[in-house]
């Protein structure tokens, strides 16, 4: 028997295309549901904050915001509506999953490892599992988790390819040009999440002075440099207050108050992620067992057994029937956290495949710092959230889907003929399991929403054209932009109480923090004593009663601070439903 058909060895690819279909379809059908859902729904909470963030362009003082600056001029360039956002959000997803697999392939290939097309093609498969997580339940917004974790992702990619070039690359410029880009994305970072930001930078400045022949430490690190400082220019240049947005966040890590206001003290975020890790570690115990199992089985398997085989097929239906229920459908950020865990976990896998399929050549040392940083990679995209890390990482998955589809190629080519399907097949169900979460998402829990395709209403709202939302959020918003035309709202400074969606809907105002609670007041506070307002809109939603009612207190006390009392200076312009929209009265204050 050749080694094609039944032997092993790590220079083969011993099996069918067709094994691409389990993974293809599930890819495929998990991307139409997420495309024909894009223009149904909106959330009025998180990403309606977003959108306004985006369209007001504002600084954000004493907040650690910076995304929207970098987000505003495609927001202009797209139309400034909603929809062709959340497409490019689609094709963002896409594009990092083709980075991702690319830079995977290339360090291989610089390793002595070349992957044939149908592996890429494997690879690139089960990386839509980060896509598919991506819209599993978190909002479906274009803002500063995405920015992070595309960023993130990109200077992983960068800095494999940096750390491990190829031999043909023998040029000074091949060799040092990403190093160079990973310096250009470091400012950028900063500015979309500083928090991912800085938790990247000891990472990058640890690996400039790891050794990587024919590229002096030197030259890598004027490199970084030269592409930081180009980074700064040109934002500088573009109108971006990096500056502005950097000093804030500095403020922030040394303002405890700030912190507590805005539910981000170190502590109580430090406490999240214990427990997130602590949970996460416990569900993930038998998945992991299990991998182990079809690990030990592709690399320990002395040559083709049927019985290896069975097991194998039986172990990777088990890990994935344990990811989908409870985890896939469960509807909640730590649900789905254990599910984009357990890919970094069969990415990890790599690390005993590694040994059987790398030849003597290859450069062990620095791809186990890739493997490293890979494996880092969507944790350093989730710092500063104050929501569990772990299920955080449904914003960043993908760099451990692509290091899962290589630990699963890799264990494949090591595997005995009868045992390469199970971890193929694996691969197919990782991405169905994915695919499950986002048709659970669809139908049964959508986002601080109701099912999305029952949302079919349009609404006259501009920044919401093309957009399908439920009747009475239709009616809502509509009869917040007739409010808007006959208040000629366009340039006045307005709030919205407890509801960024009310503001999206009127007017978008960047005069204070779109969001609610301690953080929101303050802004508002600010606002008002840095420039009293002459002129002022108030929305005051109906729902939820208890909510709005503490936000009511926190304007009082905010527009009290500046002279203004509310609602005695100002008048209802407008009501329905019990919903109020109060405008300044002339004279107000004064």
């Amino acid at each position: 028997m050749s080694q094609g058909e039944g032997g092993r060895g790590p220079g083969t690819v011993p099996w069918h295309p067709a094994h691409l279909v389990p993974a293809g379809l599930a890819a495929v059908a998990g991307l139409a549901v997420v495309l024909a859902t894009q223009r149904h729904g909106l959330d009025w909470t998180d990403e309606s904050f977003v959108w306004v963030m985006i369209a007001s362009d504002r600084v954000a003082v004493g907040e650690a915001w910076g995304f929207q600056h970098l987000l505003h001029p495609v927001w202009v360039a797209l139309g400034e509506r909603v929809l062709p956002m959340r497409l490019l959000r689609v094709a963002g997803y896409l594009a990092v999953s083709g980075i991702l697999t690319w830079a995977a392939a290339r360090v291989l290939c610089a390793s002595g490892v070349d992957l044939v097309r149908r592996e890429r093609w494997f690879v690139l498969l089960v990386a839509q599992t980060g896509t598919l997580l991506a819209f599993g339940y978190p909002p479906r917004y274009l803002g500063y988790n995405e920015l992070s974790a595309w960023t993130s992702a990109v200077l992983c990619a960068l800095l494999a390819v940096g750390l491990v070039p190829r031999r043909r690359d023998d040029g000074s410029l091949a060799r040092v040009l990403p190093w160079a880009a990973a310096g250009l994305l470091l400012p950028l970072l900063v500015v979309a999440k500083f928090t991912a930001g800085l938790a990247w930078m000891p990472v990058v400045a640890l690996l400039l002075v790891v050794t990587v022949p024919g590229t002096p430490r030197w030259r890598r690190l004027v490199a970084v440099l030269a592409g930081a400082v180009s980074s700064v220019w040109a934002l500088l240049v573009a109108g971006v207050p990096a500056v502005t947005v950097a000093r804030n966040a500095m403020g922030l890590l040394g303002d405890g108050s700030a912190q507590e206001a805005s539910d981000h003290s170190i502590s109580t975020v430090l406490e999240t992620y214990l427990d997130s890790t602590v949970l996460t570690g416990r569900a993930l115990a038998i998945p992991a067992l299990l991998l182990l199992v079809l690990a030990l089985l592709c690399v320990r398997t002395p040559r083709p057994r049927v019985a290896a085989a069975v097991v194998g097929l039986v172990v990777a239906g088990f890990v994935a029937a344990r990811l989908t229920w409870p985890w896939a459908v469960a509807g909640d950020w730590d649900g789905l956290g254990v599910v984009t865990a357990a890919l970094g976990l069969c990415g990890a896998a790599a690390v005993l495949a590694g040994p059987a399929t790398l030849p003597p050549s290859a450069p062990r040392p620095r791809l186990l710092l890739v493997l490293l940083g890979a494996l880092v990679t969507p944790l350093l995209a989730s710092v500063g959230t104050n929501n569990a890390i772990w299920a955080h990482t449904v914003f960043s998955a993908t760099a451990w889907a692509v290091l899962a589809g290589v630990a699963l190629c890799l264990l494949a080519r090591t595997a005995p003929a009868p045992v390469r399907t199970a971890p193929l097949l694996l691969g197919g169900l990782l991405v169905a399991v994915t695919a499950t979460a986002v048709a659970y998402d669809l139908t049964v829990h959508p986002y601080r929403s109701t099912p999305y395709l029952a949302q079919t209403t349009p609404t006259t709202v501009p920044a919401l054209a093309g957009l399908r939302l439920s009747a009475d959020q239709a009616a809502t918003a509509d009869w917040l932009r007739s409010v808007a035309q006959e208040q000629g709202a366009a340039d006045l400074p307005a709030v919205a109480l407890n509801s960024p969606g009310h503001l999206l809907a009127l007017d978008a105002s960047g005069w204070a923090s779109p969001w609610r609670g301690g953080s929101w007041e303050a802004s508002v506070g600010r606002a008002c004593e840095d420039a009293p307002p002459r002129d002022l809109l108030v929305v005051e939603p109906a729902e939820p009663a208890a909510r709005v009612s503490v936000e009511r207190d926190r304007l009082v006390s905010a527009l009290d601070g500046c002279g203004l009392a509310f609602p005695g200076d100002f008048v209802a312009v407008a009501e329905r439903d019990g919903t109020t929209v109060w405008r300044l009265a002339p004279g107000g204050g004064g």
